[in-house]
């Protein structure tokens, strides 16, 4: 199917303070490439990747285009990438006007070693965490999620790994518009995520390395793409 790819790639990386004051997250290496290459040579290459630009992004822009000058990457800038009110939300809203028709959305700091599908239905991209307070976790009731809590502690399993298939673009983003609430300071996807729970949202479980906090940067280095994913420790 036609479909599109947007990757969230501004933000200050403010966990990862000590390697991203003069380097964005993203270009960070792991297994001789940057992260964010591992995360665009996972999808094939007619299908367009939108990635949303703020901090450090002409290092960025440069590294890419010379890295991949016959795919088509379109880079939108986002105005607030840090602060209050800023967020992957926010970056993602950034991103609508090229993206009206189903979409994979994939954070800047997430690996998978599966496959990822086609956006030919809503799917959640999960993992099992021991402790779901750093995540926003899904309910789940056989392979659909039923609820998202969103950095609480809960009984749930199966943490949002930063990865989503939206078939129904059109009622995630009337979602995402509508809600503007901060969690931790920070807008969240979850706006928009939570209208597709209407529209059916099935779980799709990954083994998942996350490149976005010291300790789990260097276990992904250690043992991606073979070892055992990343469980939130």
């Amino acid at each position: 199917m036609e479909y599109k790819v947007c990757i969230l790639a501004a933000g200050i990386g403010s966990r990862m303070s000590e390697f991203s004051e003069h380097l964005n997250k993203v270009l960070l290496p792991l297994k001789g490439k940057p992260v964010i290459c591992h995360i665009i040579e996972k999808f094939p290459k007619e299908v367009e990747i939108i990635i949303a630009v703020g901090h450090k992004r002409n290092s960025l822009i440069c590294y890419l285009e010379k890295a991949y000058p016959n795919r088509k990457l379109t880079f939108v800038v986002v105005d607030k990438y840090f602060g209050k009110g800023s967020g992957p939300g926010y970056s993602l809203f950034a991103c609508k006007e090229h993206l009206q028709c189903p979409f994979i959305h994939i954070a800047g700091d997430t690996l998978v070693t599966e496959k990822i599908s086609s956006p030919n239905s809503n799917w959640l991209g999960v993992a099992e965490v021991e402790d779901t307070r750093r995540f926003c976790s899904a309910k789940v009731e056989g392979d659909k999620v039923v609820r998202l809590d969103d950095k609480i502690k809960t009984d749930n399993k199966h943490a949002y790994i930063g990865l989503i298939g939206v078939y129904d673009w059109e009622a995630f983003w009337e979602s995402l518009a509508n809600n503007s609430e901060t969690i931790e300071g920070e807008v969240q996807v979850s706006h928009g995520i939570n209208a597709l729970l209407k529209k059916n949202l099935s779980i799709k479980s990954f083994t998942w390395f996350d490149t976005g906090v010291p300790s789990s940067y260097k276990y992904a280095c250690e043992n991606y793409p073979h070892g055992k994913g990343y469980s939130g420790e």
